[in-house]
C-alpha cells in the first residue's frame, strides 16, 4: 500500500502517512481528538466527552444504560465523565418516571460543541 499525502504525519517524512493501518488509525484519532477539543474550547473535553454530547445532542434526552449500550463504555468510566460534564454545566438531570433512572440532557451551555 502506497501512503498518501496528506496534513497528518506520523513524525518520519511530512505530508506522508505510515503504511501500517493501525498507526494511521492512532494518528487520525489523535487528529480528531484534537479538532473536538478545540470546537468546545477545553483542554479537557476529549473524544470521549464529546461522543457522549453528540449522542445526546442526536437523541435529546438520555440516560446511563443508553449511552453505555451506544458508546461501548463501560458503566465506571461513563458516570466518571458524565460526572464531569454535569460538574461543567455541559448536561443535568431531568426528572424520569422510573426514579431508579438517571436521565440527563444537553445544557445550553453545550450547544457549542
Amino acid at each position: 500500500m502506497e501512503p498518501q499525502a496528506t496534513g497528518v504525519t506520523d513524525g518520519r517524512k511530512r505530508g506522508r502517512l505510515s503504511p501500517c493501518v493501525c498507526s494511521t488509525l492512532r494518528m487520525v484519532s489523535r487528529a480528531v481528538t484534537h479538532c473536538t477539543t478545540i470546537s468546545c474550547g477545553r483542554a479537557d473535553s476529549g473524544s470521549r466527552s464529546f461522543s457522549i454530547l453528540a449522542t445526546m445532542a442526536r437523541s435529546g434526552e438520555a440516560n446511563l444504560r443508553q449511552l453505555e449500550a451506544g458508546l461501548a463504555i463501560d458503566q465506571t468510566t461513563l458516570t466518571r465523565s458524565l460526572n464531569l460534564l454535569e460538574r461543567d454545566r455541559m448536561i443535568e438531570r431531568v426528572p424520569h418516571p422510573d426514579g431508579r433512572v438517571k436521565a440527563m440532557r444537553l445544557t445550553r451551555k453545550a450547544d457549542g460543541c
